[in-house]
């Protein structure tokens, strides 16, 4: 993936970041016949990786998962709330390497003939072109659509005005595991405000970490120090660290079409606005705009509007209802019985899916 880039360059579709939703995106429009440059700031695509990777069974029906990607299979998902209930929610799935993951897909891109080049920053657009910097080399490419798959502080949303304005801070430890686990946990309560802490397993090691809403309160180091405590001697010691902002805004009108760009991904806002989870979401709908952006490119008419209408009537309603029960919660957070407000606000809760 380290193939030279002129200032002459011209390309259909320019896909900005190599995550799930960028690699989709651009296999998608080089399969459809597009020509692809796909760019990354980092110099090895996946890492560092910020997530706690997990991903549901039902993916494995869309993508292949490249070999070596999945670490183990869960078969539940185990909630904790503050009273001390818990709540067993049947969830399979599997845990992965999630840079082998990442670095797979973009792999499977390169093969269908996309160009990708990591160590890539797009800088800005304009009627010359696109300016990126390269290894410290600034230079221009020339593109008829750009799709926006560049994360939750979307340089390429922020062109067109579409940014993300709600988050949560993250802090995850990968710990040595002391016995094995089948099921991922999470813990809901004061400790963690607006969020939730987790302990998913991944072999003989595990992902421990913590989101939270600043503005409730709270700080992550002592949220995460909370939750290893809590945990006690069922883990190790931490063998890695990683964090990053989860946005939880709801999604956003994902394209401009005098602009000629789409957005994918959390630069899209189409992560789950309660449970941060987005994997599913980045992969199917970077397929979409990925064939949209093809079409568009070859001048179809209405590909922008029609990857809006598809992807929103896959995900519309269940990240609109995320989103609300988002709002409640935070606007709730303080006011009263918090197990109460958190059963109808967790998506493992049977009090979530009530209509209101």
């Amino acid at each position: 993936m380290q193939s030279k880039l002129t200032e002459h360059d011209r390309y259909d579709v320019l896909v900005v970041g190599a995550g799930p939703a960028g690699a989709s995106a651009a296999r998608s429009a080089a399969e459809a016949g597009a020509s692809v440059l796909m760019i990354d700031r980092r110099n090895r695509i996946g890492e560092p990786v910020q997530c706690a990777e997990y991903i549901p069974r039902m993916l494995a029906a869309q993508v292949k998962i490249p070999e070596g990607a999945v670490v183990q299979e869960v078969t539940a998902l185990v909630t904790v709330l503050p009273d001390g209930e818990v709540v067993r929610k049947s969830a399979p799935g599997f845990i992965l390497d999630r840079a082998r993951f990442d670095r797979g897909l973009a792999e499977e891109a390169e093969k269908a003939g996309v160009r990708v080049l990591p160590e890539t920053q797009a800088l800005s657009q304009s009627s010359g072109g696109i300016t990126l910097r390269r290894r410290g080399k600034g230079l221009q490419v020339q593109t008829d659509v750009i799709v926006g798959a560049d994360g939750p502080r979307s340089t390429v949303g922020a062109w067109i005005g579409r940014c993300n304005r709600r988050f949560l801070v993250g802090l995850q430890h990968t710990v040595m595991l002391r016995q094995p686990m089948q099921e991922t946990e999470v813990y809901l309560g004061s400790h963690y405000p607006g969020g939730y802490a987790w302990l998913f397993p991944k072999g003989d090691r595990a992902n421990v970490g913590v989101g939270i809403q600043p503005a409730l309160g709270g700080a992550l180091k002592p949220a995460l120090a909370h939750i290893q405590r809590y945990l006690g001697d069922r883990i190790g010691p931490v063998v890695a660290r990683t964090g990053g902002l989860i946005p939880v805004g709801g999604p956003l009108k994902a394209f401009d079409e005098v602009a000629r760009v789409m957005l994918v991904g959390d630069a899209a806002g189409q992560s789950h606005a309660i449970t941060g989870g987005g994997i599913p979401q980045a992969v199917i709908c970077g397929a979409m705009a990925g064939q949209a952006a093809a079409e568009a490119a070859g001048g179809g008419a209405g590909a922008f509007t029609r990857y809006e209408r598809q992807w929103r009537s896959v995900f519309g309603a269940l990240l609109e209802r995320a989103a609300s029960k988002r709002e409640e919660m935070e606007s709730q957070w303080h006011a009263g019985e918090l197990s109460q407000l958190l059963r109808r606000c967790w998506i493992a809760c049977p009090e979530y899916h009530h209509a209101a």
